[in-house]
């Protein structure tokens, strides 16, 4: 399937970067299920706050984007009370297939 291969390639860079802001992977053997953290930067209201991500890619990606969503309770314009999360690049009319998880 295109989209495993898709994923695996964007997981192996993800691991690459190792970024000490964000982290992600998938959920046991799920190669379309992942949870991310992302650390509050430095200066900012969230400075010290953890939170906790939940990722579903669907079976068509990266044609289709992936759903996005806060576990943790957060406090931001574009994220609902449920961690729903409003931002054009997750939105299918916008989703381009160059996208990234690393974007």
């Amino acid at each position: 399937m295109y989209s495993a291969k898709v994923i695996s390639l964007q997981l192996k860079e993800v691991e690459r970067k190792n970024s000490p802001c964000f982290s992600t992977g998938p959920v046991g053997e799920d190669l379309y299920h992942w949870e991310a953290i992302i650390t509050g930067p430095k200066g900012s209201p969230y400075e010290n706050g953890v939170f906790k991500l939940d990722i579903h890619f669907p079976l068509d990606y990266p044609f289709a984007p992936p759903r996005v969503m806060f576990k943790t309770k957060v406090y931001h314009p574009n994220v609902t009370t449920y961690g729903n999360i409003f931002l054009k690049m997750l939105n299918p009319t916008h989703f381009r297939t160059n996208n990234s998880i690393n974007d």
